[in-house]
C-alpha cells in the first residue's frame, strides 16, 4: 500500500510542476521543472519498491 501512496505523491508532484510551467504568471526560474522531475523520481521509487506483506 505504501507504494501506491508513493507513486500518487509522485503523480500529484507532476501535476503542480505542469501547472507551474503552464501559468504565465508564475516564474521560479526553472524550478518547475526540478518538481516535475522529483515527482518522475518518486513515482518510480515507489513503482519499484516491494510491499512486503506479514
Amino acid at each position: 500500500m505504501k507504494s501506491i501512496k508513493l507513486i500518487l505523491l509522485g503523480i500529484s508532484f507532476m501535476i503542480l510542476g505542469g501547472i507551474l510551467v503552464l501559468d504565465t504568471a508564475t516564474s521560479l526560474g526553472g524550478a518547475e521543472y526540478i518538481i516535475v522531475l522529483l515527482g518522475l523520481i518518486v513515482s518510480i521509487i515507489g513503482f519499484l519498491k516491494d510491499d512486503v506483506v506479514s
